[in-house]
């Protein structure tokens, strides 16, 4: 063993003796604080001094974390790779173990970083936006302790959020083509899924980039102002009774954008074709007479249902599971026509709701094909009884011979 390897083992006991004498500490403040009466303002100040100096522990020992693993990797302490290390050593997430190991060697080994990391005042959110500085200006004519020296300075005095926009602003700086790089990134890794919850609701989750995401948000933002501004100053009250916090408010908000948006025309739309998309059905039955169906199958109090004259729904009647009208007006009206009329598609869209070829659940907005079971050139009538909604790769194998 040599000397250095010596010196480093007897501190290493050290430092686990004063861990252990730390950890020892910290449990007997705990059994203390779990003593404590509600209420008691004391003792309530002496817990946030104890969380702090916990905090600032904490803190410190993720930046001497860092300072560690660099010097780990330099030497070559592990042949698999400093990340798999740390993944199966330190209980973190395979991600979060590279990004540890990312932040490891862009900014652990920089010597004046040394004094900020070890201080407990460096978190490990600014410890990742210094990481992002120092991988902005590598390779390029900055000084990389200038700027890692203002992102640390920006985090003290005015928080992380600023410093993690400040870096942004680097970024771009540094690489004026990134942002348009960055964007298109997110873009691709945007989604919107649907899934339905138990009792019929309809979880809905968005993940946008930022461009997208503003133009959502201040949509959104707008509304809610609004409902909130009416119920505060006006006394008035547009919102459901059971609507009440800002979260179910913005949830009211995006129905109404859904809304404002059925109720345009096409050309404001910008679809070529968008007939009326959202259906509720009447049912028959004396015992179904209060409750109406939606186009997505989930029953409803019937009181919710548009009147006639709306622009926003559509009202179709159903008998013995057959639709028959829609707004009033029969929906078989010319069984010698050649192609399904839109009323009927409307019906069928909400009879079948997808391709009814066994398996297959492509849903209406694939622009489904109206088919006929007997075949138009067989005398088939063009009547719901003898249409059924077809994707286009399954109309065409029924057609084969």
């Amino acid at each position: 063993m040599c000397g250095v390897e010596q010196a480093a083992r007897e501190v290493l006991a050290a430092l686990v003796e004063a861990k252990k004498k730390a950890d020892d500490a910290a449990a007997a403040l705990l059994d203390l604080a779990r003593g404590m009466d509600a209420g008691d303002r004391g003792c309530a100040g002496v817990l946030l001094e104890v969380a702090e100096v916990v905090g600032r522990s904490e803190q410190a020992a993720h930046g001497q974390l860092v300072q560690v693993l660099a010097q780990a990797e330099r030497v070559g302490a592990d042949r698999a790779g400093l990340g798999t290390w740390i993944s199966a050593h330190l209980d973190v997430t395979p991600g979060k173990a590279q990004a540890l190991t990312r932040c490891a060697r862009q900014i652990g080994a920089v010597p004046e970083l040394a004094g900020p990391l070890s201080s407990g005042r460096v978190g490990a959110d600014t410890v990742r936006a210094l990481a992002r500085t120092a991988q902005a200006v590598a390779g390029t004519d900055r000084d990389a302790v200038t700027e890692l020296t203002e992102t640390l300075a920006i985090s003290a005095s005015k928080g992380v959020a600023a410093a993690n926009r400040h870096v942004r602003v680097l970024e771009h700086t540094v690489d004026p083509g990134s942002a348009e790089e960055i964007l298109a990134r997110q873009r691709a890794k945007s989604y919107a899924r649907v899934s339905e919850q138990e009792g019929g609701m309809c979880r809905v989750d968005v993940l946008l980039d930022p461009a997208r995401s503003a133009i959502l948000r201040a949509a959104i933002d707008l509304q809610t102002a609004a409902c909130i501004r009416e119920r505060q100053y006006d006394k008035t009250d547009p919102l459901p009774a059971d609507v009440r916090s800002t979260e179910q408010i913005n949830a009211q908000s995006i129905v109404r954008l859904a809304e404002v948006f059925l109720q345009a025309s096409p050309e404001q739309r910008g679809v070529a074709f968008s007939p009326t998309s959202l259906y509720y059905a009447l049912l028959t039955g004396s015992e179904e007479k209060n409750i109406a169906e939606t186009l997505y199958g989930h029953l409803v109090p019937r009181s919710v249902v548009a009147p006639p004259d709306s622009a926003t729904a559509s009202v179709i009647h159903v008998q013995d599971g057959q639709p028959v009208l829609l707004d009033g007006e029969r929906i078989d009206t010319t069984p010698t026509a050649r192609l399904a009329s839109p009323a009927q598609r409307t019906a069928l869209a909400f009879r079948d709701r997808h391709c009814t070829h066994p398996g297959c659940d492509r849903p209406v907005s694939w622009s489904l094909h109206a088919h006929h079971r007997v075949p138009f050139s067989k005398g088939g009538p063009t009547v719901l009884k003898n249409l059924t909604l077809l994707c286009t790769q399954h109309h065409t194998l029924a057609h084969l011979p």
